[in-house]
C-alpha cells in the first residue's frame, strides 16, 4: 500500500520532493519505495529527468489499477468505520406489561 500511495503520490504531484513533503516521507525515501515497486513490478513506471518525471505506457495502465485499489481500501475502511458507529446485538427493554402490550408491541 506505500508503494501505491507513493506512486500516485508522485504521480499527482508531479516531483517526488512535492510527494515525499505529502507524505511526511524523505525524498530518499520516497525514491527507493518507487523503485521497490519497479522492481517488483518489473517494469519502468516513471522515466526520471532532472528537470520532469512522464509517466511511461505502462506506468499510465498501472496508475489506474492503483488508483482503483486505493479508491476501493479507502471505502472497505470508511464502510468497517461506519459499522462500528450502528448498534448490534439483542435490544432488552425493561417495562411495564401494560405500556409494552399497547405501545411497544404494536
Amino acid at each position: 500500500m506505500d508503494e501505491l500511495k507513493a506512486f500516485v503520490a508522485v504521480v499527482d504531484s508531479g516531483s517526488i520532493t512535492a510527494a515525499a513533503e505529502a507524505l511526511e516521507l524523505t525524498i530518499s525515501a520516497t525514491s527507493r519505495t518507487l523503485a521497490r515497486l519497479e522492481d517488483k513490478l518489473q517494469t519502468t513506471l516513471l522515466r526520471r529527468t532532472t528537470r520532469r518525471l512522464e509517466l511511461t505506457e505502462e506506468g499510465a495502465a498501472f496508475l489506474e489499477y492503483a488508483r482503483t485499489i486505493l479508491a476501493t481500501v479507502d471505502e472497505a475502511e470508511e464502510q468497517m468505520a461506519a459499522r462500528r458507529l450502528q448498534p448490534v446485538g439483542r435490544l432488552r427493554v425493561d417495562a411495564a406489561t401494560p405500556f409494552m402490550l399497547h405501545v411497544i408491541v404494536p
